[in-house]
């Protein structure tokens, strides 16, 4: 006699179902985490780029680059972008210049996210050197969702200094 194989049925269907929508739920939100940790590496790498950089012009003209450039205010201090300078950048400015160019904007140092490097010389934070932030993902300095949160190095803006306010 021959046996009849039966189909899946209903329940073993939708039980394979949820399994993938599961499975591709989590692969979304791993892959957004990725994206996020390397857009924070890509500007973490621009800021060193600009550290780099800053060191050999104090080392070349005696002191750190000057403020220039477009100002924004933040926390009562002014700050600064910083332009594609190939005199401040030496050999940088070519992988910059890239940066800024994938961004929208080819004539500022920008960020991951194309937001403008934020710069301050001297420093409201480092006193004896300079501030240098990027505002981040949100785009909007500080802590974008606590509007008594809106200083730079608060939320997930990217700084080279700790803002005593940060907790």
């Amino acid at each position: 006699m021959k046996r009849f194989k039966h189909p899946f049925t209903l329940v073993e269907l939708l039980c394979v179902i949820i399994v993938i929508a599961l499975l591709a739920a989590i692969s979304v939100k791993v892959t957004q985490v990725a994206y996020r940790r390397a857009d924070e590496t890509k500007t973490k790498t621009i800021m060193e780029i600009i550290r780099t950089a800053n060191e050999q012009y104090k080392a070349k003209n005696g002191y750190y680059y000057p403020n220039g450039g477009s100002t924004y205010t933040e926390d009562g201090t002014e700050y600064h972008d910083i332009a594609l300078d190939p005199d401040f950048l030496g050999d940088a400015y070519e992988t910059c210049r890239n940066i800024a160019a994938e961004n929208g904007n080819a004539d500022k140092i920008r960020d991951a996210w194309g937001n403008a490097i934020r710069y301050r010389n001297p420093g409201k934070f480092n006193t004896g050197t300079y501030d240098l932030y990027s505002i981040g993902r949100d785009k909007g300095v500080g802590d974008a969702e606590d509007s008594t949160k809106k200083s730079p190095g608060l939320g997930d803006d990217i700084t080279n200094f700790k803002n005593p306010k940060a907790k």
